[in-house]
């Protein structure tokens, strides 16, 4: 079998066609370019999801729009190199503490500042050893209020963090209820 990445994108209206095929070529072991799902809501998309959840990790890069269901939250079993979810009010704190991904992307998320205090305290204690880039955009991040690593989003703008062991930097963006962490490279 010829073996190459494979780039696809399974919507509402073409699960039930995908389900099979997609679950066939994670069973031939292929891996994934880029991987996006829509997320309706519906039985095939929960079959779907629960078929392929323990191999995102041969994607590269999954891209998850999704609408509000209360009735189904995605559950990881693996993660991606790289993900994009849209509509992520659904992924929460711990997932994202638990997320192995290099890059990551929320928008439209619940996370707000204290969560983002959490998150950057966890990261310069060691964790998130993988992460290059998070970016989230969310309502609940403010520029004043709660502080993050006892500071206002203003005064972290531009600001360039440091693991408490030395070992890594990241230089910190913000913008109008949105905030990116981006890892750079010791010099």
């Amino acid at each position: 079998m010829f073996r190459c990445k494979i780039t696809t994108d399974v919507k509402y209206y073409n699960c039930d066609f995908y389900q099979s095929t997609i679950s066939e070529l994670f069973d031939e072991q292929l891996e994934f370019e880029r991987l996006s799902i829509e997320l309706k809501g519906s039985k095939d998309e929960h079959l779907l999801w629960d078929q392929i959840s323990s191999n995102f990790g041969r994607i590269e890069d999954l891209r998850i729009f999704s609408a509000v269901n209360p009735d189904f939250t995605p559950v990881f079993t693996s993660w991606p190199q790289e993900i994009n979810i849209r509509s992520s009010y659904w992924f929460t704190l711990e997932y994202l503490l638990e997320c192995t991904c290099t890059k990551i992307k929320l928008e439209h998320s619940h996370l707000g500042n204290k969560d983002l205090d959490v998150i950057l305290n966890k990261w310069k204690t060691g964790g998130f050893p993988t992460l290059k880039c998070l970016t989230i955009y969310s309502q609940n991040i403010k520029i004043f209020g709660t502080t993050i690593l006892g500071m206002n989003l203003r005064e972290l703008d531009g600001m360039v963090i440091r693991t408490y062991d030395g070992s890594k930097k990241a230089t910190i963006r913000n913008d109008f209820d949105s905030i990116e962490i981006c890892v750079n490279l010791l010099e």
